[in-house]
């Protein structure tokens, strides 16, 4: 399965207690290795920060949406915890989830990601008749989203 950077937040966003790594496709070496500097999100936090060797690297803070927005396609993988959740084969390819179930949106998230597209395009969204299986997700995905 194919993954994209809304994919990568959704999972973050659901996994706060989580610490998550990105390391980067290293330049200078024609993208063919990682770089020794790593892009890291503690758990609970907002910001990422450069680490090198597990020591944080001072003035290397960036903002989540922006570095997944200018530096996806140098991501060379997600680590989640220390594992392995998604990886890019090699550079420029696509991002590949490991784990799918992980990175498949339930029915709330979908919802509200549907409703965030209409209100930014100006569409108006049909919402096709509820199953009791998929209402039932949307009150888990709503009880969650209150939780945080």
């Amino acid at each position: 399965m194919m993954i994209t950077t809304l994919d990568a937040l959704r999972v973050i966003q659901n996994n706060t207690q989580a610490t998550f790594t990105f390391p980067l496709y290293d330049v200078l070496s024609g993208n063919t290795k990682t770089a020794p500097k790593i892009p890291t999100l503690e758990a609970g936090s907002e910001t990422i920060w450069l680490m090198a060797n597990g020591i944080i690297v001072p003035n290397s803070h960036y903002d989540l949406v922006g570095f997944l927005r200018d530096l996806w396609d140098d991501v060379a993988e997600i680590k989640m915890n220390g594992k392995v959740i998604a990886q890019r084969a090699a550079y420029g390819k696509p991002m590949e989830a490991l784990d799918e179930t992980l990175f498949k949106p339930d029915a709330y998230d979908d919802l509200i990601e549907t409703d965030l597209v209409g209100e930014k395009t100006k569409r108006e969204i049909v919402v096709g008749d509820l199953t009791e299986e998929a209402a039932v997700s949307l009150m888990r995905g709503f009880i969650r989203s209150q939780e945080k």
